[in-house]
């Protein structure tokens, strides 16, 4: 066991030190071509793919490649010309070549293995793109081996040492970079499809007016959903999670894959582009103010209570009302914008409770402030009904002595 993992050990930094000496190679051989003789080099580096080899051998491709480098290796050691220690870059491109090009006829192409690590169960569309940046790769490793060639056959020792040195690499950094963007278009474009999908089958079902498929934070499909009055009513009745799951049934159809994971609750649906923007906003805490009156030294404010509200999720998950210490905290967070009062109170008198506030209901607020007595008066309505209604005491009374 000692001796096992002594040996992976040393298989790890042998790999280390291997990437390292390729990516400082050209430096090395500028640098230290006239203190270190090619013979040394091809030892150095010859030792260094054996203690590879254990591992190399067992992947596809990996004997040919284990023995091309080890015979260039050889040739360096026993008398090798300067010359020769140029010729290490195109061959691994050569190497890398071989291998992608291999991997194309024989399948499944390298890229292809490196995707299915992080995402084993690949669409069929993502396969093919897969199958496509192999070809990329394999056409940049050609080109950039036959120009490291050409600089080591007839170029000057700088000019070889820049292009392999920098200029291969900063082409490689924008290859990786653009097909990074491309892929997270196509990833995006990809888990669109079965939420268009999703989307258009909702559109059937009674309680959705219009619905839009979209990606939440993290990459998740989401749905935005119009309620009809149906809709509204099924809410009311059965909660959030009821809806969620009567409805990411009908968006699933037989595909599972086209089940939501984020949904979201509109009167209407936004335009396009403020669909995923809409998905990766946290839910709504309070109420949003449609419009606002100012009758004397009362503030009437038209409120709109979002089907998504925060608060409906817990309470409650079946049956969805807006809590009591809500209406009163809210009532008092917009009175401190409007009339400058604290944002907490010192206790309430004639609290009432009268009628239960749901998911999408229109309030009317009336907000009335007594300055010289310190009390802050609100009232809920939806019609003519008086939902709830109290009077807050903003500040201790006389002779009281506060005990916060």
């Amino acid at each position: 066991m000692i001796t096992h993992g002594h040996t992976k050990g040393s298989s790890k930094l042998a790999n280390l030190v291997l990437v390292v000496v390729g990516l400082l190679y050209p430096f090395i051989v500028y640098f230290g071509g006239d203190r270190v003789s090619p013979p040394v080099f091809g030892l150095i580096l010859g030792a260094l793919w054996l203690i590879r080899a254990p591992a190399l051998i067992h992947q596809p491709g990996g004997k040919w490649m284990l023995g091309a480098t080890l015979t260039y290796c050889a040739v360096l050691a026993f008398g090798g010309h300067e010359q020769l220690l140029r010729w290490y870059p195109s061959l691994v491109c050569a190497l890398l070549l071989t291998a992608f090009a291999i991997s194309l006829v024989f399948g499944p192409p390298i890229i292809e293995r490196i995707a299915r690590m992080m995402e084993p169960n690949l669409p069929t569309e993502a396969v093919a793109y897969t199958r496509k940046v192999t070809w990329v790769w394999a056409g940049f490793f050609a080109i950039n081996g036959t120009c490291s060639a050409l600089l080591a056959a007839w170029g000057p020792l700088s000019w070889w040492t820049f292009y392999n040195g920098v200029l291969a690499y900063a082409a490689m950094a924008l290859l990786f970079a653009v097909e990074w963007l491309y892929r997270q278009r196509m990833r995006r474009r990809l888990r669109a499809t079965p939420m268009h999908s999703a989307a258009d089958r909702l559109a059937s079902h009674p309680w959705v007016a219009g619905a839009a498929g979209g990606t939440a934070g993290h990459q998740a499909p989401g749905m935005v959903v119009a309620l009809t009055a149906s809709g509204r009513i099924a809410l009311a009745r059965h909660g959030r999670a009821g809806l969620v799951g009567e409805l990411g049934q009908h968006a699933a159809g037989d595909d599972p894959l086209a089940t939501p994971m984020v949904w979201r609750f509109v009167d209407a649906l936004p335009e396009a582009a403020r669909i995923d923007l809409l998905l990766q906003a946290p839910l709504p805490r309070i109420a949003r103010v449609v419009a606002e009156r100012t009758d004397g030294e009362v503030h009437v404010l038209a409120l709109a209570l979002p089907f998504d509200l925060a608060c409906f999720v817990d309470h409650f998950p079946a049956a969805p009302v807006l809590p009591g210490v809500l209406q009163i905290a809210w009532a008092l967070e917009f009175a401190s914008s409007r009339f400058g009062t604290p944002t907490t109170c010192r206790g309430m008198d004639q609290l009432k409770f009268q009628r239960l506030l749901r998911p999408g209901d229109r309030v009317d607020l009336t907000l009335r402030y007594d300055a010289e007595r310190g009390r802050l008066h609100f009232t809920y309505r939806v019609g003519d009904a008086i939902c709830s209604s109290a009077h807050l005491r903003m500040h201790a009374a006389p002779g009281v002595i506060d005990a916060r």
